[in-house]
């Protein structure tokens, strides 16, 4: 009976952290895509990614003192401050009429939402104990939050039709409302062992000197910089050099991000089962970067055509995803949070460097030089894959 109970209560765990993790993604993916058009109308557009890289900052600042706060209050505190922060941040750019504290509401915005997915996953690795199941259990997480990340530029697509930004933002801020209450009913009950706690450099050191952890560590930053580049610039590039409006964004980004529902639960499974992350990692670097260089060709708005360039860039983003996560989550344990803290730095760098090189590229050339450097980038992906030891 104690067995009984004890199952229950593991999977109504991973439910609960299942449920908050697609709330927070369906929150964070109506917005994701119009950050930088919304921005765009309060500062030059060329500057637009200096905002995010202050968020990072900001970001990066939380990430370092995360494992000490949290040996401190707990892992439920911190997320609860977490979505507080995140919260004052969305409703600030929901409704602010001043233009500098917009801005202050979205570099809070971007650097709450890496502290609580790092959150999310300290619970699901203390809750996940069976390390050959790591790729299927993270890839069902992936995929649940990824069909949010697939409706969503429709949703936003159809209502920008008849709304503003801001409405986008308030319902945003709404969604935030339920992540709050799946907290405190049922996360708070996951007790999360007690986090190591070592300096920033010594948790650079440790990952340093295991090979596998840091190439690992290394082709998950450069799909973080991917990402970074394209929700950044590949709207505006899409709006003001190819010529699209937002209601055919909508629904370009929706087939552009299908690969995330469709391959990544079975990549997991392939992950655990047969082939190991390595060779699908190198795969999927290798597909991204192909993509990223054909973005820069065609420059009129053909759909189809950036339909299926699109869709293939996600297509190796989304193998490239989930051999990463999984790779990574094989060699750590719950009470490792320094070293995923370390693992979800990734995000915040990724818009401190994209941004830089992006702007240093514009410099030179137009906007479709970031894709040409974009591609060139993420083939180290694939090279650093090499490096690693497959697990099968």
């Amino acid at each position: 009976m104690e067995g009984i109970i004890s199952r229950i209560k593991h999977h109504r765990s991973i439910f609960a952290i299942y449920g908050a993790n697609l709330i927070l993604s369906l929150h964070f993916f109506l917005v994701i895509f119009i950050n930088s058009s919304f921005m765009e109308g309060f500062i030059p557009s060329g500057t637009v990614g200096l905002l995010f890289t202050a968020g990072a900052l900001v970001s990066l600042w939380l990430f370092s003192i995360a494992p000490k706060v949290i040996a401190k209050i707990g892992i439920y505190k911190y997320l609860l401050i977490a979505i507080t922060l995140e919260l004052i941040g969305i409703v600030g750019l929901a409704l602010s009429p001043y233009p500098i504290m917009i801005v202050i509401a979205f570099i809070l915005h971007q650097a709450a939402i890496p502290m609580i997915l790092y959150c999310l996953d300290v619970f699901l690795e203390h809750v996940s104990k069976d390390e050959s199941n790591t790729g299927s259990l993270r890839g069902a997480y992936l995929t649940l939050a990824n069909i949010t990340l697939v409706l969503s530029p429709t949703i936003v697509g159809f209502l920008l039709l008849s709304l503003s930004f801001r409405y986008i933002y308030g319902i945003s801020a709404i969604l935030l409302i339920p992540l709050i209450l799946v907290s405190a009913y049922w996360l708070k009950s996951i007790k999360a062992e007690p986090p190591s706690h070592t300096k920033i450099i010594e948790t650079l050191w440790s990952v340093w000197k295991h090979k596998d952890i840091r190439f690992g560590m290394l082709a998950h930053y450069i799909l973080q910089f991917f990402y970074a580049t394209m929700v950044i610039y590949l709207p505006l590039y899409l709006i003001h050099t190819v010529g699209f409006n937002w209601s055919e964004l909508g629904a370009l980004f929706t087939i552009m991000l299908l690969p995330f529902v469709l391959f990544e639960m079975p990549v997991g499974w392939l992950a655990d089962k047969k082939y190991g992350e390595k060779e699908l990692m190198i795969f999927g670097f290798i597909i991204s970067a192909v993509a990223a260089f054909l973005i820069s060709i065609p420059q009129t708005p053909t759909f189809f055509i950036w339909a299926v360039i699109l869709f293939s860039s996600r297509v190796g983003a989304s193998i490239a995803e989930i051999t990463t996560e999984t790779y990574f989550f094989k060699h750590v344990k719950g009470k490792d949070s320094d070293v995923i803290s370390l693992f979800r730095m990734s995000r915040p760098l990724s818009y401190i460097v994209a941004p830089t090189i992006a702007t240093i590229s514009l410099a030179f050339s137009g906007m479709s030089t970031i894709f040409i450097v974009l591609a060139i980038i993420t083939i180290l992906g694939a090279l650093f894959a090499t490096q690693i030891v497959d697990t099968k």
